[in-house]
């Protein structure tokens, strides 16, 4: 069990790392053993801050309350798979096909596969958590053609967040769709 958020706001926002840090600590029944965010501003420099310890305690040790931006993505993790350690702490951030940043809440129960195809596809992928944002980043390349780009790839998923750095949304992926907020909270 682990817990995703994710925040857009129209504009630039000084207090955007206070309130992810509030919706992540009141995830934390859903997860305590690490915690992290991802906070985008005007541009495409993302601030990643990420570490092992319970929300309530990790927002302000890594200074997730102070950070400033538009975008925040963020994840409260109750490690059911694989290691407890900030390798596997979420959001992950990748640069290879393209940039993107994210967290998930489930577990990929293909990893290892995934692991060894996204490696023959170039990526460098360093935990069993990070093969979706690398996934999504290679279904993301407009030149990337393969004939594994449906969703069964991906098993045992209950919720993808993923925030493209210069991309404006949340994308949310259930097991058999993919579908964009049809409402947004005006911060």
């Amino acid at each position: 069990m682990c817990g995703v958020i994710g925040v857009v706001s129209e504009r630039m926002r000084p207090d955007l790392g206070m309130i992810a840090a509030e919706l992540l600590k009141t995830l934390e029944y859903r997860g305590y053993d690490s915690t992290g965010a991802a906070i985008q501003g005007e541009g495409t420099a993302v601030t990643l801050r990420k570490g092992v310890g319970a929300p309530s305690v990790m927002v302000h040790k890594l200074g997730i309350v102070g950070l400033a931006g538009q975008i925040a993505a963020g994840q409260v993790r109750w490690a059911t798979f694989g290691a407890v350690d900030e390798l596997n702490s979420q959001p992950h951030e990748v640069r290879c096909h393209t940039h993107l940043y994210g967290a998930h809440n489930g577990n990929v129960t293909n990893c290892d596969a995934l692991k060894v195809w996204l490696g023959s596809c170039g990526h460098r992928v360093l935990s069993d958590n990070d093969v979706l944002q690398h996934k999504a980043a290679l279904d993301a390349d407009p030149n990337f053609v393969a004939g594994m780009r449906e969703l069964s790839d991906v098993r045992e998923i209950e919720r993808l967040a993923v925030t493209s750095s210069g991309v404006r949304d949340i994308i949310r992926r259930d097991k058999e769709k993919l579908t964009k907020p049809e409402h947004r909270l005006a911060l």
